[in-house]
């Protein structure tokens, strides 16, 4: 899962108002900006396998620190901690904005599950879980592409007041990601050298990121 990620972003910026898109854009990528990361330092691992999915050669056999349940868990609970109580101390609601933000870098879990092939730990080791859905490059695409638009959708229906300009910027975001997908899909080669693969998707959450907290300024 990659963009499909995004989805969680808009919905909850559609239920929660006060996170930037550019913001939750971060969260739900957050595992995976701490994972690279953790590979190069040796705290996790990748491998190549060719053939192992349609959709890319990644054989994630060790990466519980970021993508163990358990782990997901406590990094939600870290993220509620710092938005309720740092980021949102003397703001009203900073408890419910704590809250929708942990989910956000939780929801990565979930999605992943979809996803991956079971690869994804409970705690450490046995047993993993993942449902397969990157056996199938076209339908990968596809409910990436149906997810992004379904939040789409639900964040204008939820926006006050947006702006033309905000729902033209939104939907060319959305349209956006979908374009990147297919390229990383379909166009681009498949990169196996992990610091280079570790700087073109840190590259590529930050930038979009920064992306995200532009639309933001054009919703209202």
């Amino acid at each position: 899962m990659f963009v499909g990620h995004y989805a969680a972003a808009f919905l909850i910026k559609g239920k929660e108002p006060r996170l930037s898109l550019g913001t939750l854009f971060l969260a739900v990528q957050f595992v995976d900006i701490l994972f690279f990361p953790f590979v190069l330092i040796g705290l996790e691992h990748i491998g190549f396998v060719e053939g192992i999915t349609e959709v890319n050669n990644f054989d994630f056999y060790h990466y519980p620190i970021t993508h163990g349940f358990l782990a997901t868990l406590l990094w939600g609970i870290i993220t509620y901690v710092v938005f309720a109580n740092v980021l949102y101390k003397n703001t009203s609601g900073r408890k419910r904005i704590g809250l929708f933000a942990a989910l956000a870098v939780m929801s990565h879990w979930l999605l992943d599950l979809i996803a991956h092939i079971p690869d994804l730990p409970l705690i450490w080791g046995d047993p993993k879980f993942g449902l397969g859905l990157w056996n199938y490059k076209l339908m990968t695409f596809l409910v990436e592409s149906g997810l992004v638009l379904l939040g789409l959708v639900f964040y204008m229906l939820h926006s006050e007041r947006i702006r033309k300009s905000g729902g033209y910027a939104a939907t060319s975001l959305a349209l956006f990601l979908i374009l990147l997908n297919y390229l990383n899909y379909y166009v681009l080669p498949s990169e196996e050298n992990v610091v280079k693969l570790t700087f073109s998707a840190l590259t590529s959450y930050f930038v979009l990121a920064g992306i995200a907290f532009l639309v933001d300024t054009k919703r209202k």
